[in-house]
């Protein structure tokens, strides 16, 4: 009886020295957010899909969602950013042409003969972005290119 005891006090001991509490800091962020999709496109749309980056979740965050017309080849992503614990970067408006949604939000215009994309500032401190190409971005968009109201019109329907 008495091996016992000294065995259940030696394994009290070896517990209580193993579980010492090391502070180590945990930085967590969250990655929970509700985003709006689009529920109109300017061509149909039949392949959907999302994916989100994780690449290193504490600096950057992105999500990106699909929207693909298979036999067209003509593809809408909407990529949303953000860069962790950073001051807001507005290179992203350098060298697009400015314009206003709806709701008055600044947004931004480019294109170039193979996509064409929108740009703005989103909730949350994300930077989100519609952007339209066909063939992977590998084809000029020829008479697939869209009018920019419908970019626009994207950018309005998620606000």
């Amino acid at each position: 009886m008495r091996s016992i005891s000294f065995v259940f006090l030696i394994l009290i001991i070896l517990i209580s020295g193993c579980s010492g509490s090391s502070q180590t800091k945990v930085r967590s962020k969250s990655m929970l957010y509700d985003f709006n999709e689009p529920f109109r496109f300017p061509f149909e749309v039949n392949e959907v899909r999302t994916e989100i980056a994780m690449d290193n979740p504490d600096s950057l965050q992105q999500y990106v969602f699909h929207y693909k017309n298979k036999q067209t080849t003509q593809e809408i992503k909407c990529i949303l950013s953000k860069v962790i614990d950073e001051p807001e970067d507005i290179s992203f408006k350098q060298g697009k042409q400015p314009l206003k949604l709806e709701n008055g939000k600044q947004a931004y215009y480019e294109e170039d003969e193979t996509s064409q994309s929108i740009w703005w500032e989103g909730d949350n401190g994300f930077v989100a972005r519609f952007v339209y190409y066909i063939n992977g971005n590998r084809e000029q968009l020829d008479k697939y290119k869209l009018d920019k109201s419908d970019l626009i019109e994207l950018a309005n329907q998620v606000q």
